[in-house]
């Protein structure tokens, strides 16, 4: 070997073990953990945004059109799967989900985990509506995505999880 490769050689090996210790150093210097608890303590406005949607929620139980129209913008936008028509206005939610609601003896949503990011409330859901008379019983998983604005609710789109079946809402 002559002495430029040896050089060569030295040299590249320097320069990739160099690299590599400055990346790890960078990288333990830039990256959050998200056990930081700067990183995971939340606003007011999320903690408020996380129990106005908690509040919605839960009020379907009681299955009134009305006690849910204070939590909504008039604006409201209102997809109820990505599969169905855009719903669009407080008076057009009114009319159509007035008029489901009603077909019911008992409405319930369990929540079973919720993070509110921002103006943004995203939130996985067990949906059951029961009605005996009619002999139907029906159960969605949900993943409930929220945005609040002013303090009401200005788009709500309800994503279907995989296992779910859509035919089940043609009641």
């Amino acid at each position: 070997m002559n002495r430029l490769e040896i050089n060569r050689r030295t040299l590249l090996a320097g320069l990739a073990g160099t690299a590599a210790l400055g990346l790890t150093a960078c990288a333990g210097n830039t990256v959050k953990k998200s056990t930081d608890s700067k990183a995971s303590k939340q606003s007011t406005i999320e903690v408020n945004n996380a129990n106005l949607v908690k509040n919605f929620c839960r009020d379907w139980s009681l299955r009134d059109v009305e006690a849910l129209i204070p939590y909504l913008a008039d604006d409201i936008v209102y997809q109820i799967s990505d599969d169905l028509p855009i719903i669009n206005g407080i008076d057009a939610f009114r009319k159509q989900m007035g008029a489901f609601i009603g077909k019911f003896e008992s409405i319930r949503w369990d929540t079973l985990r919720s993070h509110s990011i921002g103006r943004l409330v995203i939130n996985e859901r067990i949906d059951y509506f029961e009605n005996s008379e009619k002999g139907k019983s029906m159960k969605f998983h949900i993943s409930g995505e929220f945005v609040i604005k002013n303090d009401k609710i200005i788009i709500w789109k309800d994503w279907v999880m995989p296992s779910a079946s859509l035919d089940d809402w043609k009641y």
